[in-house]
């Protein structure tokens, strides 16, 4: 039972790693290990080991096309057209939009103390990487940001609520608190959803 037991497990290890990869920007694909996988938002870099090694590498964001993690995709946008690309998580995707975001934690010591703020980026893109709309915030107790983190469920459901798969993923996230602030945990629930 014990070797049947590992069997199983080597063998969906393998499959999911084999689901796991990096592209960069001049198309070269690796197949990565999502379990030593770290996706490293405030250095702009992911750390990761190949399928089949042990030591790890690093690619920057500005080299990277995409990365598929588990059942994560980061992907390189030059929104409205810009020169540089930024990367983001793809939380869901229909035939004619994106939506995409990232929340990103500043730590900062004072002495022996340290305080920690969370910026978070959520954009509905079109195919043409054009914003259509966007909702930018930070973790904190201002009267405007609880007003701007109330906007985040709405602006979800007016341009995907024929995603059932990602209104579903929403309904986790979305149900009032005095601060608006168990939405905010969408951000770390980076799983891909395709309607496409």
């Amino acid at each position: 039972m014990k070797k049947l037991l590992i069997i199983l497990l080597l063998t969906f290890t393998g499959a999911y790693s084999q689901n796991s990869y990096i592209v960069d920007k001049k198309g070269n694909k690796s197949f990565i290990r999502p379990e030593l996988t770290d996706v490293l938002l405030i250095d702009k870099r992911i750390s990761y080991v190949n399928v089949g090694k042990s030591w790890e590498k690093y690619i920057k964001f500005e080299d990277l096309d995409q990365a598929v993690i588990g059942p994560s995709l980061l992907k390189s946008f030059h929104l409205n057209q810009q020169k540089r690309a930024e990367v983001y998580f793809v939380y869901g995707e229909i035939p004619d939009k994106k939506l995409i975001g990232v929340a990103i934690t500043m730590t900062t010591m004072h002495g022996s103390m340290s305080s920690s703020v969370t910026s978070y980026e959520l954009y509905v893109i079109d195919n043409n990487e054009t914003i259509i709309d966007q909702i930018s915030t930070r973790s904190g107790r201002s009267e405007s940001k609880i007003e701007s983190r109330g906007k985040i469920a709405p602006m979800i459901r007016k341009y995907f609520s024929d995603c059932p798969e990602l209104m579903v993923k929403l309904d986790k996230y979305d149900y009032a608190d005095e601060k608006n602030e168990t939405i905010l945990s969408f951000f770390s629930d980076t799983q891909y959803i395709n309607c496409n």
